[in-house]
């Protein structure tokens, strides 16, 4: 069920995330926040949707997941 290809790409997301959560803690400006905070979301995001395809979840199983209906 693990692909080499799958687990490369989360340890890769998961590397870029905890670069950036440093970086967030630390930022000065509002911009520099926001800016960073965005690329967060959106790793997160990635992270969230190669779980997803490692463990083929169905649309009704991310749902539940996400704590949808």
């Amino acid at each position: 069920m693990f692909t080499f290809h799958t687990t490369d790409k989360l340890v890769m997301l998961v590397d870029k995330m905890l670069a950036l959560t440093p970086k967030l803690r630390a930022a000065k400006g509002e911009a520099e926040r926001a800016t960073l905070q965005n690329a967060v979301t959106a790793t997160d995001r990635q992270i969230d949707e190669a779980v997803y395809a490692l463990y083929a979840l169905t649309p009704d199983e991310i749902a539940l997941v996400e704590g949808g209906q």
